[in-house]
């Protein structure tokens, strides 16, 4: 168990003296961690994993739900469901490298700005820190210049402390990783958006009966029901919430989606 978990293990059952004992971890033990963590690029892909499955099994389930109210066939279904799963899997896919770059540009560009700054002008990025310390933390201004004057011997400390305080922004990551997660996101929503539609595939594949309408629609929603708190319990692990609460949450969640697209797609039928 990492330090991190110990300390919210501890903090979770208020116990001080476990948490004494987190903090007093082995420095050695706590760099390798650190190592760990920042090596562990996968851990940045679990976010679109799940929001982009998320999004991808309740879209998909809606477009199923509301065809299945207005009682189309089988087929009008399948054909829906995966223009709709494909078109929207690429624009999510799409519009979450694009934004997460436009974002990342914008950061960068302001930190380059910031680091001119610092480079050209020192002492004007110094009595900038020392007033944001003075004002937004109410530090006195001879204990504020004694930080500044410790950050001046770090300049990398220093931009990366200003450019918090001053702009309010986390120092730039790059963008290498951005087309990972955007291929993750599409993937993930093609991969869990596909399970409302198996029922029907499956059963055009194996040449079923086109009566069974109301069966097929029954097993997409038990099969999208489990995958959906499947996933909301996954999603728990990572926000460190209650597990079954993120589950129903996301049934919930998509429950009402469903409902709302069922319920349209009825009475859109009965009055057209």
């Amino acid at each position: 168990m990492t330090r991190n978990e110990n300390t919210r293990k501890a903090y979770d059952q208020k116990d001080i003296e476990m948490s004494i004992a987190a903090h007093n971890a082995d420095k050695m033990k706590l760099t390798e961690e650190a190592t760990e963590v920042h090596a562990g690029g996968s851990n940045e892909l679990v976010k679109p994993l799940i929001f982009g499955g998320l999004d991808g099994i309740i879209t998909t389930f809606a477009i199923v739900a509301a065809v299945n109210g207005a009682g189309m066939s089988t087929d009008t279904i399948i054909l829906m469901g995966v223009a709709n799963l494909v078109a929207d899997a690429i624009s999510m896919g799409l519009g979450d490298y694009i934004s997460s770059k436009a974002e990342a540009d914008a950061v960068q560009k302001e930190y380059d700005r910031e680091k001119w700054e610092l480079e050209n002008y020192p002492e004007g990025e110094y009595k900038e820190v020392i007033e944001i310390y003075e004002t937004k933390h109410g530090v006195s201004n001879a204990d504020a210049t004694q930080l500044v004057g410790i950050f001046k011997r770090y300049p990398k400390l220093f931009l990366d402390t200003m450019f918090v305080e001053e702009l309010e922004m986390m120092p730039p990551e790059g963008t290498e990783d951005l087309w990972k997660e955007a291929l993750v996101t599409f993937l993930a929503f093609v991969v869990f958006g596909s399970v409302p539609l198996l029922a029907y595939v499956i059963a055009l594949l194996a040449g079923a009966d086109s009566g069974n309408d109301e069966l097929l629609f029954a097993i997409s929603c038990v099969a999208t029901a489990m995958t959906m708190f499947a996933l909301g319990v996954t999603k728990a692990k990572f926000t460190k919430s209650d597990p079954i609460k993120s589950g129903a949450s996301m049934l919930l969640n998509g429950g009402l989606a469903a409902t709302a697209a069922w319920s349209i797609g009825f009475t859109l039928e009965e009055l057209l």
